[in-house]
């Protein structure tokens, strides 16, 4: 009886160390996607979306491609994200030893900028997209256009590189204990804890870690899927906020 009501114990110390950790790291938890997070996170500062961004890129092969080649890569993409006809601008460019075109084009509140580059290398060649589209003042079509460029990807078997990003504004000037509450409710909304940190007189800006969405990077060896930053613009007397995942990709 004495073994037994000894094993009940120790079960249920470890039922709780369980529990414990997995509560405090996020594990066993369902993950979310990057681009939920981050609505998350600007909902939760309440400030004003003024737009969202996304960015990938990859290589695409080991070969040097020609021109009539990159062109027809250029079409796939055309193909994959659909712009408006009209607004569809692309130019070349082509030297000796590199082809490029680059893609500026819209579609409703969407701008696409891509650029297909291949180079010329010692071992033959090599060709790299870059994929960027800003949405205006909406974060509804984030996940949609997240998983078009996936799906770009997947269809050439590589992996991609892909970051997202919102950014919001508050009008006038937020103080410093003001910035420093927004970012703390937007790592809060995620379950995020800070990894590094920067504060000066123009800037506050964050690092941190969220063991509920389903990415990362590392950062001095410290994994890192979140970026926050603050800034008050003179300019316009607005407080801009950028939140990122899994860093910022845009001008700050």
């Amino acid at each position: 009886m004495r073994n037994r009501y000894i094993a009940l114990i120790v079960i249920f110390f470890l039922l709780a160390v369980v529990f414990v950790v997995n509560d405090g790291f996020g594990f066993g938890k369902e993950k979310v996607s990057v681009e939920d997070s981050l609505i998350k996170s600007i909902e939760s500062t309440k400030a004003k979306v003024i737009e969202s961004t996304i960015s990938a890129w990859s290589k695409l092969n080991d070969t040097y491609m020609t021109e009539q080649q990159v062109e027809a890569e250029m079409k796939a993409v055309l193909g994959i994200i659909n712009p408006e006809k009209p607004t569809i601008n692309i130019v070349k460019e082509h030297d000796e030893d590199t082809v490029k075109q680059t893609l500026y084009a819209s579609a409703g509140s969407k701008n696409y900028n891509v650029a297909i580059e291949s180079i010329k290398t010692d071992k033959g060649g090599e060709t790299y997209v870059v994929m960027d589209v800003s949405i205006d003042s909406s974060t509804n079509e984030l996940v949609a256009e997240k998983l078009r460029l996936e799906n770009y990807f997947a269809s050439k078997n590589v992996k991609s590189k892909i970051s997202s990003c919102v950014i919001g504004v508050y009008d006038g000037k937020l103080t410093d204990s003001e910035m420093r509450t927004k970012i703390a409710d937007a790592m809060s909304s995620v379950k995020a804890k800070q990894v590094e940190g920067l504060n000066s007189e123009d800037l506050n800006s964050i690092s941190a870690f969220s063991g509920n969405i389903n990415s990362f990077v590392m950062s001095n060896n410290k994994k890192v899927n979140m970026q926050i930053a603050m800034r008050y613009s003179s300019y316009d007397g607005k407080t801009y906020i950028w939140i990122g995942s899994p860093l910022i990709h845009v001008e700050y």
